[in-house]
């Protein structure tokens, strides 16, 4: 769905909690990428934090269950993109995940996606809904070089 306000421009989408849903994710964030010219530094942060946050949703948070909903929100604002990536699950505690950096994590096979986002994106937060979790991910808009 479209929309245009003054203060924004923004499309949303739903996915179900199937890992196939990611090439669908994949295709629309092209798609996301011509319709706001969003430059390729921008364009490869917001991908990758974003990508990570959707796989979150669907493992972690809906458990792979395909009757849940993942719902993707893009903002593009006048100096930043704002995504919102929202699931069905219980939520978590974002300060509780362990630091992936630590010696004893090192060679764990997951627990970095958090750690990725934050360390991409300009803002990163998460919030408890009546949904269930939603992350907010902020890239500034840069000049291309």
């Amino acid at each position: 769905m479209k929309k245009k306000s003054k203060r924004y421009e923004i499309e949303k989408f739903e996915f179900p909690s199937k890992i196939s849903s990611l090439k669908k994710f994949y295709r629309v964030f092209e798609k996301l990428k011509k319709r706001f010219d969003v430059p390729d530094e921008c364009y490869d942060k917001l991908f990758i934090a974003s990508s990570e946050a959707f796989m979150n949703a669907i493992i972690h948070g809906n458990k792979f269950d395909p009757r849940k909903k993942v719902y993707l929100t893009v903002k593009a604002y006048k100096t930043f993109y704002e995504v919102e990536i929202e699931d069905e699950g219980e939520g978590f505690e974002p300060e509780a995940l362990s630091n992936p950096t630590d010696d004893e994590n090192l060679l764990k096979e997951s627990g970095r996606g958090v750690y990725l986002m934050k360390a991409i994106a300009d803002t990163v937060k998460f919030q408890k809904t009546s949904r269930g979790m939603k992350v907010k991910i902020k890239i500034k808009k840069r000049p291309s070089a």
